[in-house]
């Protein structure tokens, strides 16, 4: 019965409602039957004024048996009270007669007659089974006590004024209820509805459906959970592009290696290449071998950099070193490319890094200028300073990058020319970019056609000795 959070938040919530509603009904019930009796009380008591006014001219003789009883029929008649006076016994007062039923309990007109007040609810005369609220008071005559009287009246009137107001209180309640229990039935669907929701779109990413979204209504916490639950979907879900994406380069990455290596092996193996020819082709396979080995070096040290999981040895270096190493391990090659390189630094340029991840990144930045330049081009890499900032610049005078490839250089695989560059994966700037952040650098390129390309570098200045860590 309860087996989902809807039906036990409303259960509760009804629980509590029923209970809270059913108290404060008892309470006011109970205290409206005691105001009522507590009221009709007070009413016999004023009653009791006007009839000890009454009882005294009976008592001490100045006012008619017959008058008096005709005075008592008329408040009897318009209060529904009914009134009795007894005489003190040792009082003299022989034509003076008791008037109305005898009390039934003479405990009561011996209270009476000794100056105390009376009240109680019981039957008032011997023969009757009628419960009455009953009220006795003594007369007094120059302080001494000449008799009492007694006035008593339903407690069915009084419960039946009692009862009507229970009913009320009744009606009021069930009335309170049931509107309580439709509001409750609605404002918990409206709060349950939300994580009903989330728990099926948590369920959707379980199984792998990454698309869906929870409505995100207000600023309280669900709506906090249901953005958090959203954000998580839309990370997981660009997490499960990327991998796919990934598996598709890699795959295409992979098949121009292997195809070129199986049709050479093949070959061989069937007789269709000449002896005269079987070594070149074993060349190519080497060489395609090569390259998927190279390939999946670099893929390892991408996997490790996502992974937060490369040690990088720092130390404190001069980059101008590091440029110039590097400019010089490329000239033989640039050269035989008639192209002309350079390096530029003014001062020292101190950081705390590790000096051979840096010069990864300085020769893959060089190394793709030149590959992607003209014979008779120049490259290079400078150190620039403006102010109290400096920064790496690797530029070339080549034919540029068109601005709608820029966003995407530093995206796995990626070849802005692949009509140019077939040796490279289009790991480098990836693995670069990388490096550069995990030296709390940043990286970025600009490029005009027929201008040129400059990959900016910057690295904060060394200023602590911080010792060597993991990166994370």
């Amino acid at each position: 019965m309860l087996n989902s959070f809807y039906r036990k938040l409303l259960f509760v919530y009804m629980s509590i409602t029923i209970v809270s509603i059913l108290a404060i009904s008892g309470t006011i019930g109970y205290s409206m039957q005691q105001k009522t009796y507590d009221r009709s009380e007070k009413l016999l008591l004023e009653k009791v004024e006007q009839v000890d006014e009454l009882a005294k001219g009976l008592l001490d003789g100045s006012t008619q048996s017959k008058d008096f009883r005709r005075q008592i029929n008329s408040i009897e008649k318009s209060s529904n009270v009914h009134v009795a006076v007894v005489k003190h016994p040792k009082v003299n007062l022989d034509k003076v007669q008791s008037i109305g039923e005898t009390p039934a309990r003479k405990v009561w007109v011996d209270k009476v007659l000794s100056g105390n007040q009376v009240t109680v609810r019981s039957n008032f005369a011997q023969n009757s089974t009628v419960q009455m609220l009953i009220v006795g008071r003594p007369v007094l005559q120059d302080k001494n006590v000449i008799g009492g009287i007694f006035l008593y009246t339903p407690i069915v009137s009084i419960e039946g004024t009692i009862d009507g107001i229970n009913r009320a209180i009744l009606i009021s309640a069930i009335s309170i209820a049931l509107v309580a229990m439709a509001v409750l039935y609605f404002v918990s669907r409206h709060f349950v509805k939300p994580i009903q929701l989330m728990s099926k779109t948590a369920e959707a990413l379980a199984l792998g459906d990454f698309s869906g979204r929870v409505p995100v209504r207000g600023n309280d916490e669900i709506a906090s959970l249901s953005g958090s639950l959203n954000r998580m979907a839309g990370k997981l879900q660009k997490v499960e592009e990327s991998r796919k994406r990934f598996l598709s380069e890699i795959s295409h990455e992979l098949r121009t290696p292997l195809t070129t290596i199986r049709a050479s092996l093949q070959g061989i193996t069937d007789g269709v290449v000449e002896p005269k020819d079987a070594k070149d082709f074993i060349q190519v396979s080497l060489q395609e071998t090569l390259r998927l080995s190279s390939l999946v070096d670099d893929l390892m040290e991408l996997s490790s950099f996502e992974e937060k999981q490369v040690k990088l040895n720092f130390q404190h270096i001069d980059v101008t070193d590091v440029i110039g190493l590097v400019v010089t391990q490329l000239k033989m090659k640039a050269k035989g490319m008639d192209i002309e390189l350079s390096s530029e630094a003014a001062s020292p340029y101190m950081v705390y890094a590790d000096v051979d991840r840096l010069r990864q990144v300085f020769i893959n930045l060089l190394d793709n200028a030149i590959n992607h330049i003209e014979p008779g081009s120049e490259a290079g890499i400078r150190v620039k300073s403006v102010k109290n900032e400096r920064w790496i610049e690797v530029w070339d005078n080549g034919p540029g990058i068109a601005p709608e490839k820029l966003p995407q250089l530093f995206n796995r695989f990626y070849k802005s020319d692949e009509s140019r560059n077939q040796s490279g994966a289009g790991l480098g700037l990836t693995i670069s970019k990388h490096i550069i952040e995990a030296h709390g650098g940043t990286i970025r390129v600009e490029s005009k056609l027929q201008v040129g390309t400059v990959f900016k570098v910057f690295l904060p200045i060394a200023d602590v000795s911080p010792h060597d860590k993991l990166m994370t």
